[in-house]
């Protein structure tokens, strides 16, 4: 028998999502699917994704560089999340944050905007 997550990997790679591992990621069972674009979305290995308020808008990339945990947060078109962190945020058209970023909460992310923790 197939979990919640499961279930809703299948629909979301049926809808035109690309996940190059759909056994890598867990989606939790309040997240609606329906939110998630299938136009041009991409979801790496390794990605979680949780919260009754997400959206992924089209064309959006989510864990290029390693894990993405996502939780409530509204994901503008073109955005890419490389790795990190990301809680109650918001990421306006074209912006990205690099691989091991932490927003919190409240964090908006204008339009073509960028972040990238910084280096040790």
């Amino acid at each position: 028998m197939k979990s919640e997550s499961d279930l809703k990997i299948e629909k979301l790679l049926k809808k035109g999502v690309k996940i190059p591992n759909p056994e890598s990621i867990e989606i939790g069972p309040e997240v609606d699917t329906n939110r998630i674009s299938g136009d041009g979305v991409v979801i790496y290995s390794g990605c979680k994704i949780f919260g009754r308020s997400m959206l992924i808008l089209q064309g959006s990339i989510l864990g290029y560089e390693g894990p993405v945990t996502i939780e409530s947060c509204q994901i503008g078109p073109h955005v890419e999340l490389k790795g990190g962190f990301f809680r109650n945020a918001v990421f306006l058209k074209k912006s990205s944050m690099g691989s091991g970023a932490n927003v919190r909460e409240g964090t908006i992310l204008e339009e073509e905007s960028s972040g990238r923790p910084p280096r040790l």
